[in-house]
């Protein structure tokens, strides 16, 4: 009997052991696949920190092209307006965003380590005037641009139908974080009010003080939202004095491409109007060089 017994007891702590050591290699697994998982997940949170760390920081110049859609217009102006003295500002990408297949981006080009300052040309493809194509292409542009480098602010250049574009993505994106701050403004013989002129009785003064009498659904988007725009601003409009009778830099009246200019004075923001000399019809505008100087001096402050 009192062998049975011995027998029993020591069976039972057999069990008991052996399910210890059981339960202690369960354990121990458990920890070490703890340990393996917050290590794997420490080294991807500090992958993700350090592409943070190491994006390039750019300053850019986003020049909009006009309503023909492909970006040769704005590449005459921008191979005119480099060299930039003493500033770190070069050409770099072509942007498109298709608007007929759904904002497609291409990219081309790139931006060197040392061009602080790059010089981008953004285009639709496809021909269009409307504000709201061109914002919907910037934002996806712009979107692009900021998941790959670090961009504190922007300025914009905005041609003919660009402009039109370049005010509706300041308006749409005014309230977004995410999208980096405008900068400086360039309106190069811009569009606003659909290529309206002035009305019976109505002087360029007027519409300057006023805005104009007759209001298109495209200056009215415009007049409904700038004030989202903000004041710190800096912004410069220009118009080729092409005809001065017929006020017209060929193609664009000049009560249009004034006709935002009273809703930015009344903004509060810096702005200013500019009537240039040319014989230079409104297609040719990115090639004159009294443009070219214009936007050099206000965007980088540079001859």
């Amino acid at each position: 009997m009192k062998k049975r017994q011995v027998r029993k007891k020591l069976k039972a702590k057999f069990y008991v052991l052996v399910s210890l050591a059981i339960l202690i290699s369960i354990g121990l697994l458990i920890g070490f696949k703890g340990v393996d998982s917050r290590v794997k997940n420490d080294t991807i949170e500090g992958d993700k920190k350090n592409i943070t760390l190491t994006k390039q920081i750019i300053y850019p110049t986003i020049y909009i092209t006009g309503s023909g859609g492909d970006v040769s217009s704005v590449d005459r102006l921008v191979s005119r307006i480099l060299p930039v003295k003493n500033v770190a500002a070069k050409k770099s990408i072509a942007i498109t965003a298709n608007i007929s297949r759904n904002y497609e981006l291409k990219v081309e080009g790139e931006i060197s380590k040392d061009n602080r300052y790059p010089l981008i040309e953004f285009g639709t493809v496809k021909g269009t005037d409307s504000g709201e194509l061109y914002s919907k292409g910037m934002q996806k542009a712009v979107d692009y641009l900021i998941s790959h480098y670090k961009v504190p602010w922007i300025n914009i250049v905005g041609f003919s139908s660009g402009a039109t574009g370049a005010v509706y993505y300041m308006i749409d994106t005014a309230t977004n974080e995410k999208f980096p701050p405008i900068n400086k403004y360039v309106s190069l013989e811009g569009e606003y009010n659909k290529a309206t002129g002035l009305q019976v009785g109505e002087t360029l003064a007027d519409v300057l003080v006023n805005g104009p009498l007759l209001k298109t659904s495209m200056y009215q988007y415009i007049a409904d939202g700038y004030r989202k725009i903000s004041p710190k601003v800096q912004m410069m409009l220009l118009e080729g004095d092409f005809n001065t009778v017929k006020q017209t830099d060929s193609a664009m009246p000049w009560a249009d491409g004034f006709s935002i200019y009273h809703l930015f004075k009344e903004n509060g923001n810096e702005v200013t109007m500019t009537l240039y000399p040319t014989k230079t019809s409104h297609s040719k505008a990115p090639t004159n060089p009294i443009v070219v100087q214009y936007i050099k001096n206000f965007i980088y402050g540079t001859p």
